[in-house]
Order: structure tokens, then sequence, then C-alpha cells
């Protein structure tokens, strides 16, 4: 007699969606993230007056700036799950954080 069938993958069958991948881990990491490249783009703006380190601190603040001002703007328009004072709450976030990264970018310089 012939081999019976393998069971079939119950995982999903199709890629997740972007609503599936706005989860508040993922959106708490996007912000962990960017606040730590605001972190670092001061400190590496407080111990070096190098310019290529200014350069990278520069490039530090604004790519974590966008990433959580982005993430945040996402989780907020896109999720399904959040209330409007949630939703309302990440706009606010992320607006305060797009006005931190310009306040670092005018204090490196």
């Amino acid at each position: 007699m012939g081999q019976p069938m393998p069971p079939q993958y119950p995982g999903p069958m199709y890629p997740m969606s972007m609503e599936g991948m706005l989860t508040r881990r993922n959106v708490f990491a996007l912000n962990g993230l960017a606040l730590l490249g605001l972190w670092l783009a001061a400190l590496f703006a407080i111990i070096s007056n190098d310019l290529n380190v200014r350069g990278f601190a520069r490039f530090l603040a604004i790519s974590g700036g966008i990433v959580g001002a982005l993430g945040s703007t996402g989780a907020a328009l896109g999720s399904k799950h959040t209330t409007d004072m949630q939703n309302l709450g990440l706009f606010i976030w992320s607006g305060l954080l797009l006005a931190f990264t310009s306040w670092i970018l005018l204090w490196i310089g």
C-alpha cells in the first residue's frame, strides 16, 4: 500500500498583511530603536568634535527620528485594533519625536 499523505501546513499561505505586522511589540521596538538612534547621536556629538563623527551623528538622528515617526504614524493609520485615543496618542508621539529630532539636529550643528 502507499504511504499516507503528510499533514498540511497549518500556517498562513500568503505573506502577512501590513496590519498583521503592526503589533504592539513591533511598534514598541521601532520606537525603542528610534530613541536609541537619537541617544547615540547625542552621545557621539558630545564626545567628539570630528566632522565625520558629527555627520554620522546626524545620520543616526535623522534615521532614528524617521523610523520612529513612520512606525507610530503607520500604527495609528493602519491598525484596526486601536481606539481613537490610542491613535491620537501615537500621532502626538510621532510629532514630539520629530520635534525632538529637529532639536537634536540643530544642537549637533
